[in-house]
C-alpha cells in the first residue's frame, strides 16, 4: 500500500450487480489474479486502458474522466471513480 497518497480497499458491494465487470474484476485483483482485460463486445462498466508510459496514462485518464465518459453516459465528471494499479 502507498504511504504517499491515501489508499482505500473496497470490500463491500453497494450498488453494482453481482456479475458487474467492476465487481468480478475487483474480486480477482484482490485475490492477486489478473482480470479479463479484453475489450467488451457490448456496453460494460469496466474498461482497461493500456499505457506504457506514466505521462500517457495520466493524459488518457484525464481525457476519459473529463470528456469521453461524461459525454457517452451523461455523467458529471465528479461522479466518476478511477481505479489504478499500485
Amino acid at each position: 500500500m502507498s504511504t504517499a497518497v491515501p489508499v482505500v480497499r473496497l470490500t463491500e458491494v453497494f450498488r453494482q450487480a453481482a456479475q458487474s465487470r467492476i465487481i468480478t474484476s475487483s474480486h480477482k485483483i484482490n485475490q492477486g489474479i489478473i482480470p479479463d482485460l479484453s475489450r467488451p463486445e457490448s456496453d460494460s462498466d469496466f474498461y482497461f486502458v493500456p499505457a506504457e508510459d506514466p505521462e500517457i496514462a495520466v493524459a488518457r485518464i484525464i481525457d476519459l474522466v473529463k470528456t469521453r465518459i461524461p459525454q457517452r453516459f451523461g455523467l458529471d465528471p465528479s461522479a466518476i471513480f478511477r481505479f489504478s494499479a499500485r
